[in-house]
């Protein structure tokens, strides 16, 4: 107990340089929280898959977002191999910059309750029988436009009377849903469609090919695909993050050890009374936890606020970090390891020294 009263002293004592190598070790504490909260928002919002539907889509596309273009007529010819029932979509990226970017979805009025599974928010969801120009949209993308049931929000240059806004907890929330009919009007696409939802188990599943260049793909793939495509980027910065933590471990075991090295007349008295290498290593982890304590509250607080200010979004694709349990877990066991080794080392290479020459030290 009195070795870890005199690491308090001595870290309190020396609050300046404590704050300072506090404030460095915020910035990779802060980097890490955020790349594992995105991460573990892409993944919450992008991961899921629907065993009971099958997308039917051009090869080489990501249908459910954008890239694919179907013709009517494919609609008989699943019908013909025996699909009992066919819903057909129309997916697409509107805007006039990734700022203002919306991901739309035009929907069959009678077919899409039975698809997705959804709850309003607000309002009401669209009905067959629904005149023209109305929308329901997510409710991510109603948060990003501050507009809700009742106002107005432009579609590719033409305004969409909001119906409602519905949440279902999946990228859908960033959408704009409206019938299949007007959105094939605004996109000049005649009948043509972006995809087809059958149910699985019907003669087709995932991974098979049709002519035309037509594939079928598990409902939910498309996500998968864009997290396929992110991986790298989060893998790259997770390699720049570890670099950046232990930069910043070899920082604080210099000051640990330069601390230690001052009072080093005391420490040695104490070790010849008793106090062996636990109480010194317990001495300098007390001054450790306190800095590390300090990044990673400051860490936290700068990545909340800019989670919040700084949303990562690009051609209407939207990533919200969420910071839960799992993630805060893995940054506590990465700035435990810092302290571990910030601690762990001087405390070694001062164990090593010669109690006598040190005690020799004038005070």
């Amino acid at each position: 107990m009195i070795i870890l009263t005199l690491g308090l002293k001595e870290l309190i004592a020396r609050w300046k340089a404590i704050f300072a190598i506090g404030i460095t070790l915020s910035i990779p504490i802060l980097t890490f929280l955020l790349l594992n909260g995105y991460q573990k928002g892409l993944e919450s919002r992008y991961e899921k898959t629907f065993k009971n539907y099958l997308i039917v889509q051009e090869t080489g596309s990501m249908g459910e977002f954008y890239g694919s273009r179907l013709p009517a007529s494919l609609r008989n010819d699943l019908a013909m191999r025996g699909i009992s029932q066919i819903a057909a979509e129309l997916h697409t990226i509107t805007g006039t910059s990734p700022e203002n970017a919306i991901l739309l979805r035009g929907i069959e009025l009678e077919n899409y309750p039975r698809i997705e599974e959804f709850k309003m928010v607000e309002g009401r969801p669209l009905q067959v029988g629904d005149p023209p120009r109305l929308a329901m949209i997510g409710i991510q993308l109603a948060k990003q436009m501050q507009a809700f049931s009742g106002d107005l929000i432009e579609i590719r240059g033409r305004n969409f009377s909001i119906a409602g806004v519905f949440e279902n907890g999946t990228f859908a929330d960033y959408e704009a849903w409206i019938s299949i009919q007007d959105a094939q009007t605004l996109m000049g696409w005649n009948s043509d469609v972006s995809v087809y939802i059958i149910p699985a188990n019907e003669g087709l599943q995932s991974g098979d090919s049709l002519p035309g260049g037509i594939s079928i793909v598990q409902k939910g793939n498309s996500g998968q695909d864009l997290i396929s495509e992110w991986k790298p980027v989060l893998n790259l910065l997770g390699i720049i993050i570890s670099t950046l933590g232990i930069a910043v471990a070899v920082a604080i075991t210099n000051v640990l050890w330069r601390l230690a090295w001052l009072r080093r007349r005391e420490l040695a008295i104490l070790q010849s009374i008793g106090y062996g290498r636990p109480s010194l290593f317990w001495y300098l982890f007390t001054q450790g936890l306190g800095i590390t304590s300090f990044g990673f509250s400051l860490g936290f607080v700068e990545a909340l606020i800019l989670a919040k200010i700084i949303p990562l979004r690009t051609a209407g694709i939207s990533i919200e970090a969420i910071f839960d349990l799992q993630v805060i877990l893995l940054s506590i066991v990465f700035t435990g390891l810092i302290t571990l080794v910030s601690a762990g080392m001087p405390a070694y290479w001062f164990s090593r020294q010669n109690l006598v020459k040190l005690m020799k030290v004038e005070g």
